[in-house]
């Protein structure tokens, strides 16, 4: 198999899929490729790194932990400080690092076998607080398979250093009012017997039933495209209407938007050009790629063994923003929905507490606590 489409599928595993969930490709190899995601930032967040084993076995990508890995980050290249083992592949340090301007870090671990692992160092670059946020209403905005979305797109302003070369990443995470908190395909939804949920049922065939959340709910949408900037031509300038995200008009009720601006290295720039380009531009998974997608850790005593990830320490700053979605309310648009499908409520009955009410159950993309900044 080509290195480079072999690389390819490394880095496509490791920003896709990083816990133990198969997605197919149309590749057939059974190779087995360690993959290291770690991004260190200056934020007050715990700080961790995740290291697994990825399995491409006949078109589908398995990713298993890497348990018992020692593990150290060293600081200016003298200072070492250990992570500790959180399980799941996942190491943290120590609740009281933070990372600096100016200092150069480098992650060495090794595994369970003795097989020693180092990236190269990468230093940390100040990043500037983001100055101000708007956005403009765009009718049939996203171009979709289907057709056109009506969009919220959310621009930014910040101000570039002077004093030294900045690259930049941006990205976001959205959050929407959810109504709806079961969908039952074949069946209803019953509280019991337990576990409660949708139950198939004969005579249900080909129906759909939604089902109303009983109380709050959010769902959370997070930014699928890499988007990146360097100042290589625009040192110290200011850097006006950055697009940042396209919001498809979801419903009306308004929504908040958290956006991450990151400073990163020259070299976590290119590395992170590369695969936005590689992913995003590219027809297909199976077209070799223009470069091979490398990454900065290697293997001590075997550099040709390939690594897919890329170790990197950035500067973090936040910020959130209201979309009040004036303009598609004054314009009478109906909005998109966030379902596939309008709305079908269960027919009520004589029968006490149907249709009932459902939970909103907290995972990575819901949660029932009211997220900071959101407006009633």
């Amino acid at each position: 198999m080509n290195r480079n489409i072999i690389l390819l599928i490394a880095t496509i595993a490791l920003w896709i899929c990083s816990c133990v969930e198969p997605f197919n490709l149309n590749i057939k190899s059974t190779l087995r490729l360690l993959t290291v995601e770690a991004t260190l930032t200056d934020s007050s967040d715990e700080q961790t790194i995740s290291i697994t084993e990825s399995v491409n076995s006949f078109g589908k990508v398995v990713a298993f932990p890497v348990l018992k890995v020692s593990a150290e980050l060293e600081v200016n290249g003298t200072t070492r400080i250990p992570f500790i083992e959180k399980g799941l592949g996942k190491y943290a340090l120590p609740a009281t690092f933070r990372a600096k301007p100016g200092n150069t870090y480098k992650l060495i671990f090794t595994k369970a076998d003795g097989t020693k692992y180092e990236s190269s160092e990468d230093k940390m670059f100040t990043v500037p607080e983001i100055i101000n946020v708007h956005d403009k209403f765009v009718f049939n905005g996203i171009e979709r398979s289907f057709g056109y979305e009506h969009a919220n797109y959310v621009y930014l302003d910040t101000k570039d250093p002077v004093e030294e070369k900045n690259s930049y990443v941006w990205s976001w995470q959205l959050w929407e009012r959810q109504d709806v908190c079961f969908t039952c395909e074949g069946g209803r939804y019953f509280d019991t017997p337990r576990p409660s949920g949708c139950k198939t049922e004969r005579g249900y065939e080909g129906i759909t039933y939604d089902y109303y959340c009983d109380g709050n709910c959010w769902e959370m949408f997070f930014s699928q495209e890499l988007n990146v900037f360097t100042d290589i031509y625009t040192n110290g300038n200011p850097i006006n209407n950055r697009l940042i995200a396209k919001i498809p008009y979801y419903n009306s009720s308004g929504a908040l938007i958290e956006i991450k601006q990151q400073s990163v290295s020259p070299s976590a720039y290119q590395y992170l050009k590369l695969l936005a380009e590689q992913v995003q531009n590219n027809g297909s998974l199976v077209d070799t790629p223009p470069a091979a997608l490398v990454g900065n850790v290697r293997n001590v005593s075997n550099p040709q063994e390939i690594v897919a990830g890329f170790f990197m320490v950035t500067g973090v700053r936040y910020v959130k923003y209201w979309i009040d979605r004036k303009d598609p309310i004054a314009q009478k648009l109906t909005p998109t929905g966030l379902r596939d499908h309008s709305i079908r409520e269960e027919p009520m009955s004589d029968i006490p507490g149907r249709p009932p009410l459902t939970p909103c159950i907290l995972s990575p993309s819901r949660t029932p606590f009211k997220p900071k900044g959101w407006r009633d």
